[in-house]
């Protein structure tokens, strides 16, 4: 679950992990907590700044001692003292710059919180397909598909139908992204599967840009509407893909 939590599984393993913390109860739970967690550590909230005055206590309850005869030194040792004082000034910023490296560089190389819903949303996209659990329910009428959702999340989707533009709708389901129960809604383009995943968005606006993202083939198009998160997977091309990511913005 860590390694599912952090992005660093293949999508084979990260697949089957996904789909064992959406039917595993307990273990679903304990996946909660782990990313409540992580969120929670991430709250600069949690950081504090020491005082000034607990600086001077330090400063203060350190002893002084007397100064002492400095002991007379013998010509290696006075030789020697030079090039330690430089081997020191050069050997300091070298560890501190190790240091900062060991701290900042695993910030850089890991994935974005994008990078991360975007392989979430992937993962979830071919396991739909692979489990031959495409759609809960079944149906091109929006009227059938809206409802079906009533009581089985805390928001109500908006459920467009586009088959007029040539997307069809065939189905929804429900699904898990980010945390949390989602609506994932079917739609089609010649074979090609579509899913969008949506959930309330806590951004102000009915709409925002896109997030164009590409994940193991799949294009991706990440946007809000009508004060969703919409995220938008297949393996249609980029150009279809963004014909149907406009549609949903304009239905928004």
């Amino acid at each position: 679950m860590h390694g599912h939590l952090d992005g660093e599984l293949d999508l084979a393993t990260d697949v089957e992990v996904q789909r064992h913390i959406a039917e595993c109860v307990r273990c679903g739970g304990e996946y909660a907590v782990l990313r409540s967690m992580r969120t929670r550590l991430r709250n600069e909230d949690f950081r504090f700044r020491a005082p000034g005055a607990l600086k001077e206590r330090i400063r203060d309850a350190i002893p002084t001692s007397a100064p002492r005869t400095l002991p007379r030194l013998s010509a290696y040792q006075a030789q020697r003292g030079p090039w330690m004082t430089r081997a020191i000034r050069f050997a300091v910023p070298m560890a501190i710059g190790a240091m900062l490296a060991l701290l900042i560089v695993p910030r850089a190389l890991s994935p974005s919180a994008d990078q991360r819903l975007a392989r979430e949303v992937v993962t979830s996209h071919v396991r739909s397909l692979m489990a031959e659990h495409l759609m809960d329910v079944a149906s091109t009428d929006q009227h059938t598909v809206k409802p079906w959702f009533n009581g089985k999340l805390d928001f109500s989707p908006p459920v467009t139908d586009f088959a007029k533009d040539g997307f069809p709708l065939v189905g929804g389901r429900l699904d898990y992204i980010d945390g949390r129960p989602v609506a994932a809604l079917v739609y089609q383009r010649n074979k090609h599967v579509i899913n969008v995943f949506m959930w309330p968005s806590l951004r102000a606006g009915s709409n925002g840009a896109e997030k164009i993202e590409t994940e193991n083939g799949y294009n991706i198009d990440g946007l809000i509407a009508s004060g969703m998160n919409c995220w938008v997977v297949s393996d249609l091309n980029r150009q279809e893909l963004d014909k149907f990511a406009a549609l949903l913005r304009t239905e928004g």
